[in-house]
């Protein structure tokens, strides 16, 4: 019963710091009647939930304004590049950008988005509109729907993935027989939904790793969507990440 009682508290904290996380994410920063707002938690629970925020470096202060503070910077770095399955990937997709001169990225699936893991840019990067930590309707890229590649049909029919017709001429129909030409293909293709003129092909990593991901390489649409090496190279890439996953987890197991 002491334990109980004793995480209760904590609980609810977490659950008050996601609110203001999440607030933040939307909005890029907040005063403290934004918080409040936004939040649902009373002023003077939300102030000193701020300045212990500001204390501990997980938010700026800035006058009135609360942003996003430098630890959370360091821990979200430390998450991307000390995660096992990045480490494994990183050479290859390091590879595989030097091969192809195009723009990389890993990212994983959650709910019914894709976030992207990394981004290799290069000289083009700047006008592909992807970041690192961004989350993106997993319908609308290529890499969202080399993930959406992994998952059985039904899956679609859940209230997350409600969204999925948003933005696809022939709606849900469309976007099925889009995924089941994919799935003989063995990569997705992206021409000019994001950005005119940029073409991007993904290819999925569904096996050996706790949860989907999936690869693309990014750049000009004639040249990327029109040369079939590059295909082969994003099913390469995505292949080699596959094997060296299921390495790294046979030998977990074995130690």
């Amino acid at each position: 019963m002491s334990d109980d009682r004793e995480q209760a508290p904590a609980t609810s904290m977490l659950d008050r710091i996601e609110l203001v996380l999440e607030a933040l994410d939307d909005n890029g920063y907040l005063t403290l009647s934004q918080t409040t707002r936004l939040t649902g938690i009373p002023s003077s629970s939300a102030h000193r939930l701020l300045e212990k925020m500001v204390s501990m470096r997980w938010l700026n202060r800035d006058g009135s304004r609360y942003e996003l503070g430098v630890r959370l910077f360091e821990l979200g770095s430390r998450a991307v590049r000390n995660h096992w399955f990045h480490r494994t990937s990183l050479p290859i997709l390091q590879d595989l950008h030097r091969s192809t001169g195009a723009v990389v990225h890993l990212a994983f699936l959650d709910g019914a988005d894709s976030i992207y893991w990394d981004k290799l840019s290069g000289t083009f990067g700047a006008k592909v509109p992807s970041r690192i930590g961004a989350r993106y309707p997993v319908h609308r890229s290529a890499v969202g729907k080399a993930l959406l590649m992994t998952l059985p049909r039904e899956v679609f029919d859940q209230p997350a993935f409600a969204h999925l017709e948003a933005g696809v001429v022939g709606g849900r129909k469309a976007l099925e027989a889009e995924l089941d030409r994919a799935l003989a293909e063995g990569v997705t293709y992206d021409r000019g939904t994001a950005v005119p003129e940029l073409g991007c092909i993904g290819a999925p990593i569904s096996r050996g790793i706790p949860k989907p991901a999936a690869i693309s390489i990014c750049g000009p649409l004639d040249r990327i969507t029109n040369d079939r090496r590059m295909a082969e190279a994003v099913q390469r890439a995505a292949a080699a990440i596959e094997r060296a996953a299921r390495q790294v987890n046979a030998a977990s197991r074995t130690t």
